[in-house]
C-alpha cells in the first residue's frame, strides 16, 4: 500500500526520512458550502490531491490534512464549519512547531481555501520562519497557476469568485464523482466600483469583510459567485497539471534552500 501520509509511518521511518529528506507537505482546507452542485469539502480535497500528486512525483511526505478554515460567511448555508481566525493561526503554527521540533525544515502548506484562509496562514507562517528560521511556504491555487489559469477560464470580468468556472472545472477532473453539473448555476456579481472579489481582474479595489448575511443576499438560492456552467473536466485537468508542476517546483527549490534551523521546544 502506498503510503504518502505521515500517519500511516512509524516513527522509526519518520526518523530515517529525515536522514536524507527535510521537506513536508500540509494541506489545509476548509469545509464549506460549494453551491449546488459542488461538495462541502471541496476546498480540503483539492488540496489533499495537489498534495498527493506533487508527493509521488517529488518523494515527499505528506502531513495529516486539516479540513477546516477560515469561513464564517459561508456559514450562510449549512454544513459550513468555521474555526476563528485565531484559531487557524495558532492550530497551523503549533503542527508547524512540532514538525520543525522533529528536524523538518522546509514546510509546504498548500492552501485549498484559496484567499480566504491566507491571512491566518500567512500569519502563522510568518511566525514560524522568524522564530525557527525554517522555510515555510503557502502553495494557494489562486495564485499557484495564475498563468495558466487566466488562459483557461472563459469567465468574464469578476466571474472567478467561488464555487465558479475553476473550481468546478478542477473537481469535475479530480473528482467527478462528486460533481452534479445539472445544478449548476450562473451568478455574476453585480458590478460596484472599488468592489471586486475575482483575482484576475486587473483594476483598483478595497477590502470589505463578507458578512453571513451580505453572502445569503448575494448567492441565494445556489450560494455561488461566478458562473459554474462554463466548466469543463478538460479545463479541469489542464489546471490541475499546471498547479502540480508549479508545486513540484516549488518542492526542488525548498529542497535548495539553505536553512538553519534555531533552538525549537514543542509547544506545551
Amino acid at each position: 500500500m502506498e503510503k504518502l501520509y505521515l500517519y500511516k509511518w512509524t516513527w522509526a521511518e519518520v526518523r530515517d526520512y529525515l536522514k536524507k529528506d527535510s521537506v513536508i507537505i500540509l494541506p489545509f482546507g476548509s469545509t464549506e458550502q460549494h453551491g449546488l452542485h459542488l461538495p462541502l469539502g471541496n476546498d480540503a480535497l483539492i488540496a489533499i490531491r495537489l498534495a498527493e500528486d506533487a508527493a509521488r512525483a517529488t518523494k515527499t511526505i505528506v502531513a495529516p490534512p486539516c479540513w477546516f478554515g477560515w469561513a464564517p460567511h459561508h456559514m450562510a448555508y449549512p454544513g459550513t464549519i468555521s474555526l476563528k481566525p485565531e484559531t487557524l493561526i495558532q492550530l497551523l503554527y503549533e503542527v508547524l512547531r512540532s514538525l520543525i521540533f522533529h528536524g523538518f525544515k522546509r514546510l509546504i502548506v498548500v492552501n485549498g481555501h484559496r484567499k480566504a484562509n491566507l491571512p491566518p496562514l500567512e500569519i502563522a507562517c510568518s511566525r514560524i520562519r522568524n522564530e525557527t528560521g525554517a522555510y515555510a511556504a503557502i502553495a494557494d491555487p489562486f495564485f499557484l497557476a495564475d498563468t495558466a489559469a487566466r488562459e483557461i477560464m472563459e469567465s468574464p470580468p469578476g466571474g472567478i469568485g467561488h464555487a465558479e468556472e475553476l473550481e468546478t472545472s478542477h473537481m469535475m477532473h479530480i473528482f467527478p464523482e462528486l460533481v452534479d453539473i445539472k445544478k449548476a448555476v450562473k451568478n455574476l456579481p453585480k458590478k460596484k466600483k472599488f468592489h471586486v472579489t475575482d483575482p484576475y481582474v486587473i483594476g483598483d479595489r478595497v477590502f470589505t469583510p463578507s458578512t453571513l448575511e451580505g453572502l445569503r443576499k448575494a448567492t441565494e438560492p445556489s450560494g455561488v459567485i461566478g458562473d459554474p456552467t462554463l466548466s469543463t473536466a478538460e479545463k479541469g485537468d489542464r489546471l490541475h497539471r499546471a498547479l502540480v508542476n508549479n508545486l513540484v517546483e516549488v518542492i526542488k527549490m525548498a529542497r535548495k534552500e539553505k536553512v538553519t534551523l534555531k533552538p525549537v521546544a514543542p509547544c506545551f
